[in-house]
């Protein structure tokens, strides 16, 4: 019977530190998780083209985001019939909606991480919570500077 009852006992703080420890997150980390949720936009330029993009960030399940580009506009910088799109200037042209994709919070520096699916690698989202700005790596080692925006 002693036997059962100590069986019994460590199960028992087993399972409650198993539930502790898998809690939601602190106030203060879930109040910044909070301030990141929302619509960001960006404008930048290439040689050709114009763009502006908006990005929605989304909480999602096990303290997980959805980030998604859901508008990117392009216009071109000057008519060139020889392009299949942004061939007229100042025409602005709507591209299709990105994929989503599923970043963990890091609460240290304030970055949402998104693991590659098919390449590989980590790409870091930046945010300064002052400032309302995110700060999207591209793949050619620029940096976009996206403001958060009111819905």
């Amino acid at each position: 019977m002693k036997v059962y009852k100590k069986v019994r006992w460590i199960v028992l703080l087993s399972v409650s530190s198993f539930t502790f420890s898998c809690s939601s997150p602190k106030k203060g980390e879930s109040n910044l998780q909070d301030q990141l949720i929302g619509k960001y936009a960006s404008q930048s330029e290439s040689i050709f083209d114009y763009y502006k993009d908006t990005v929605e960030i989304k909480s999602a399940d096990e303290g997980k985001f959805d980030v998604q580009v859901i508008a990117h506009w392009s216009n071109a910088k000057k008519d060139d019939p020889k392009r299949p799109m942004n061939k007229v200037a100042g025409v602005w042209n709507k591209g299709k909606p990105g994929s989503i994709l599923v970043a963990d919070f890091q609460t240290s520096d304030t970055t949402l991480r998104i693991v590659g699916q098919l390449r590989g690698g980590v790409k870091i989202l930046k945010f300064n919570l002052d400032k309302a700005i995110m700060e999207w790596p591209r793949d050619d080692g620029e940096t976009l500077i996206y403001t958060k925006v009111s819905d």
